[in-house]
């Protein structure tokens, strides 16, 4: 056997990985602007692609610099202050000899941020990272491992079943996938090689990503925007035009190109009364779940010990669980996965968000259920003095009944106006809204894929919006991507998202099931009492020889205005909550995660792009429930 090849020496090339490493993360949610990079392995003026590589870069950075004093839609507010946290650049580039390694050395000499490199393959005997497939790796393609403090991805292409174009073509799709800029050293050929620097390209533009052209040998670099290769019939009619469909390499263009994405959303309405821009305003400001002053602290706490457990009560008693609702915390993702910064940052905005989202939740449900419960006591109370036939005793129990209805009306108006005013109902459903997409994120960004990967498009929501920026803040995941270490990643996404899913929506099927059994139950127990009181009442006055006994009617007046009140309270919980209707919904998202659990289990073993597409299915479906949910959510107010 032959002794294994010998590593490339760590200088220069190791030395080049030292970029200034990305900021600690402090909570903030920062305006991170990826530039990816592709290119030649085979450079004709290696002098002249410098200097344009040095023009593009410092055109991004200028774009940037324009892009964070961009007003958004709330008045006066930048986009640099939307993002509350500072603006960093990254480059996505891979580490073959060539355009690569030129534009990692131009980026490092300008200095704008970290350099993220990206490796298709490992040696099988030594481990350390190569740029082509092990049998075919020259000399120049064997590189040194990685210094532990520089950002890099690693593929085991050969452990990951990935062919040698396969692997290529892997590379690419990570560094269009993270990018919202893409800097090409392209010579105008061949844009069909799979995992060439043309696909790339072309793969970046159908994307909807901007794309800067550097053509060997020319001075200047070109602009490409997305939009003018759509205009034509086929896509790849544009790459033989490309130079046809280019703008002006303007930094005022390139910022226009890159706001559409990464500016917050704001509507035709003024900021004052928009509704995204202030729910987005709302949400960085203010956590209704911690009031900053003593007195609402406490307060606070003995509601939540209090009032705001009547949903809960409510689901024991009407659902006929012994429990509460379900709270299983998942499955532990893997130690490898939970040491990862950008998994951190990822799972700290949903563990952020999907607590405002429960505490939200159980306060509206609560306010509801209080509301329905005050007013039907309020007609109990104001029928009671029917009871009593005297005369004297009968006023002064009607003077009683109405101080104490309207003590209760002045609750119920205290409760459902401080409500209002809290936006509870808006901030429930975008806190749950923000916190699917970020649990569809935890799920597919292990993995390498996301909800956007297809298309990059100007988000339509706050929610959208703030999760992507979370998503580009944590940037790619760091270390070699194994068959191990997929394997190990996919079984928990199995378990956190499609068996947990399976289980959650089994639990809220039974649960809405019979509560909605119950409702109807009293609802027909309300109505029985009501025509069994007036029959008794109707036979007893026409057939009865001594006369009514004298409480008869103020019974009758008691059971006839409480029984419709009972009855109409169930259906404003129905009205509401939809029991129902969600039993029903959760039946069928039950079916479409078992099913996507067996096409998972059928993938294991495969290609991993089969394993990423099936995720990449479930977390869509995620979402797309939790979409749905906010807008029968948006119908279904608090009844007064």
């Amino acid at each position: 056997m032959e002794p294994a090849p010998t590593p490339a020496p760590p200088t220069p090339a190791a030395e080049a990985l030292r970029t200034p490493p990305a900021p600690a993360d402090d909570g903030r949610l920062p305006l991170v602007v990826t530039v990816g990079f592709t290119g030649h392995r085979m450079l004709e003026d290696g002098d002249a692609t410098a200097r344009a590589l040095d023009r593009a870069f410092a055109l991004v950075r200028a774009a940037v610099a324009l892009l964070q004093a961009r007003i958004t839609g709330a008045e006066g507010e930048t986009l640099a202050d939307a993002y509350e946290g500072p603006t960093r650049l990254r480059l996505m580039v891979g580490d073959a000899p060539g355009a690569d390694r030129l534009a990692r050395e131009r980026w490092r000499a300008s200095g704008p941020g970290e350099a993220h490199l990206l490796y298709p393959f490992r040696d099988p005997t030594t481990g350390a990272p190569l740029t082509d497939h092990p049998d075919h790796a020259e000399p120049d393609a064997r590189l040194a491992a990685p210094p532990a403090d520089a950002a890099w991805t690693g593929f085991d292409g050969v452990g990951l079943g990935l062919e040698r174009n396969s692997a290529h073509v892997e590379v690419g799709r990570w560094i269009v996938r993270h990018a919202e800029v893409v800097v090409a050293v392209w010579n105008g050929q061949s844009a069909s090689e799979a995992g060439g620097t043309g696909e790339t390209l072309r793969r970046a533009l159908e994307r909807g990503a901007p794309v800067i052209w550097i053509r060997p040998g020319a001075a200047e670099p070109l602009l490409v925007s997305p939009a003018s290769i759509h205009q034509l019939a086929e896509p790849d009619d544009g790459m033989g035009r490309l130079e046809e469909l280019c703008v002006a390499p303007t930094p005022e263009t390139l910022a226009e190109l890159l706001a559409r994405t990464l500016a917050p959303p704001a509507g035709a309405r003024p900021a004052a009364k928009d509704p995204e821009v202030l729910a987005r305003i709302d949400y960085a400001s203010v956590d209704p779940l911690a009031p900053s002053r003593a007195a609402p602290r406490l307060i606070w706490a003995l509601a939540d010990a209090t009032l705001w457990r009547a949903s809960h009560l409510f689901e024991r008693l009407a659902g006929g669980f012994a429990g509460a609702r379900a709270t299983d915390p998942g499955a532990a993702p893997p130690p490898e996965l939970a040491a990862e910064p950008g998994f951190v940052r990822i799972q700290r905005a949903y563990d952020e968000a999907d607590r405002r989202a429960e505490t939200l939740a159980n306060i509206h449900r609560s306010q509801q259920l209080l509301l329905v419960f005050l007013a039907t006591l309020a007609v109990l109370i104001g029928a009671l003095p029917a009871m009593i036939p005297e005369k004297p005793a009968h006023e002064e129990a009607h003077r009683w009944a109405a101080l104490a209805e309207l003590i209760l009306g002045a609750l119920a108006l205290v409760i459902f106006t401080l409500a209002r005013r809290a936006h509870r109902h808006r901030r429930w459903s975008d806190a749950r809204r923000l916190s699917e997409r970020l649990r569809a994120a935890r799920a597919t960004w292990p993995i390498g894929v996301d909800l956007g990967d297809e298309r990059i498009s100007a988000p339509h929501t706050w929610t959208e919006w703030r999760a992507m920026a979370v998503i580009r803040a944590a940037g790619p995941i760091r270390g070699w991507l194994t068959r191990a270490r997929f394997e190990a990643t996919a079984h928990w996404i199995a378990a956190e998202l499609i068996e947990g899913q399976i289980a959650y929506h089994t639990f809220q099927h039974q649960l809405a099931a019979r509560i909605d059994n119950a409702l109807q139950a009293i609802e027909g127990l309300a109505f029985g009492v009501l025509m069994a009181t007036l029959t008794i009442y109707l036979v007893v006055a026409w057939g009865w020889p001594q006369g009514l006994p004298r409480w008869l009617p103020g019974l009758v007046s008691v059971v006839s205005a409480f029984a419709p009140a009972v009855g109409a309270a169930c259906l404003a919980l129905e009205a509401t909550s939809g029991f129902g209707e969600l039993a029903l919904r959760n039946e069928r998202l039950r079916h479409e995660f078992v099913r996507a659990k067996a096409q998972l289990g059928a993938a294991h073993g495969g290609g991993h792009r089969q394993i990423q597409e099936v995720v990449r299915r479930g977390a869509q479906l995620l979402v797309e429930d939790a979409d749905a949910w906010r807008d029968r959510l948006t119908r279904r107010r608090l009844v007064r």
